[in-house]
């Protein structure tokens, strides 16, 4: 049971409302491109989460069962509660580790790469992290603590992160020496010199104040990273740091360095290259001018590639791995040609021609031949793929889109 990807109603309720106070309010943090960015980054960690996963649960499974030094009772509250705070405590560590190093860094940095921060900024994850942070968690296995327990609080740890994206909450007074709140976390996501590595806690802020990390709200936050990623495809952002690396390893003369820049302190730059410039943050948010017309096309094909994401959540079990294989494909064309709509790329209108002439064969293929008892469906998904295209073709004659084509 993933509970925080069960969650995700709950997600999308808050969100709603967020965006129904912004109106309110008048106050506006939310960019359709950005926000749309921001859960496209959620729905492509939910495709990875299965296989990376494993990296955590096989190896704490077997230190568990083989290695652990003591014997809890998983009905007693305070081993709930003492499993909860543990839990934080390994997150602190991980969270922390993760922004110390370059190559770390480069699997946590597609969280920080908002120039936004709301709601939706919660979803944006770095879809690898998995593979990085989860040797923080194993010392709970060999302390007892059974698997379906951690990962229930892992999850529960998960979850309540996600309020503390918001602009909307101001300080909390005294509540902030005992819990991470929207106005810690917004000192956490800030590029300003004070509150770059500060509040790495996720529920509690004790830790932060224990170990040196703690700082306060005291000026306005300049958010996102100060090597911006320049772009809205939530797949390029995930590795927008290990390419600028990367650069940096093929570049140098020194073999020392090629291989060392990895594990060096983040934002270490061999000597020999540091004469050639990363990119900088702008005092402008990083934005791609396209056709207001395309607004509410982009807005629907959003939702079709949600709505796939979840079809892919409740038939992956019971689906034979080459139509989960299939499903991600879709669901990862349909990331891709978002973000070339949200840059204004020309290439936009052949691939997703093509996107949309696929899947419209693959459903009539899937109903027609390999589940005939859903027939219906599939033509249904085929009719909205064809008429996805219509609109797009008179987007793209008419005049007003010109500046595309």
């Amino acid at each position: 049971m993933n509970v925080a990807v069960m969650a995700f109603p709950l997600y999308i309720l808050l969100m709603l409302l967020e965006l129904a106070y912004e109106r309110y309010s008048g106050r506006h943090t939310y960019r359709l491109a950005d926000a749309s960015t921001s859960i496209n980054t959620a729905v492509l960690r939910v495709l990875l989460e299965g296989p990376l996963r494993l990296l955590l649960v096989v190896p704490y499974a077997w230190l568990y069962e083989h290695a652990r030094w003591f014997e809890w009772d998983a009905t007693s509250p305070w081993v709930w509660l003492l499993g909860f705070v543990a839990v934080d405590f390994c997150f602190y560590w991980a969270h922390r580790t993760l922004h110390r190093y370059n190559l770390l860094w480069g699997a946590h940095q597609p969280h920080h790469s908002s120039e936004d921060f709301n709601l939706s900024t919660a979803l944006r994850k770095g879809a690898l992290q998995a593979a990085f942070d989860w040797p923080f968690y194993l010392p709970l296995a060999l302390l007892g603590l059974p698997l379906p327990l951690f990962l229930l609080l892992l999850g529960v740890q998960l979850v309540y992160q996600f309020w503390i994206h918001t602009q909307h909450v101001g300080r909390l007074g005294w509540l902030e020496y005992l819990l991470i709140t929207p106005s810690l976390h917004r000192v956490h996501h800030g590029q300003n010199d004070a509150y770059i590595d500060k509040n790495h806690g996720g529920v509690f802020s004790c830790w932060d104040r224990l170990f040196g990390t703690h700082a306060e709200e005291r000026e306005p936050v300049r958010y996102g990273v100060t090597t911006p990623v320049s772009t809205f495809d939530p797949i390029r952002l995930q590795f927008s740091w290990w390419r600028l690396l990367w650069c940096d390893a093929l570049a140098t003369r020194s073999w020392w360095d090629k291989l060392r820049l990895w594990w060096m302190p983040t934002g270490w730059r061999p000597a020999d290259v540091r004469g050639t410039p990363w990119p900088q943050m702008g005092t402008e948010k990083f934005e791609r001018a396209y056709p207001a017309g395309l607004k509410a096309y982009a807005f629907v094909q959003f939702v079709l590639i949600n709505a796939l994401a979840l079809l892919f959540l409740a038939s992956v079990r019971q689906a034979a791995l080459w139509q989960a294989g299939l499903l991600v494909l879709v669901i990862l064309s349909g990331c891709v040609s978002l973000g070339l709509l949200f840059e204004g790329k020309r290439q936009l209108w052949r691939w997703e021609s093509w996107r949309l002439l696929t899947m419209a064969g693959l459903a009539l293929g899937w109903g027609l031949w390999l589940a005939p008892g859903q027939w219906l469906l599939a033509v249904l998904l085929a009719c909205l793929c064809v008429a996805s295209l219509l609109w797009l073709v008179w987007l793209g004659w008419w005049p007003r889109s010109g500046q595309l084509l």
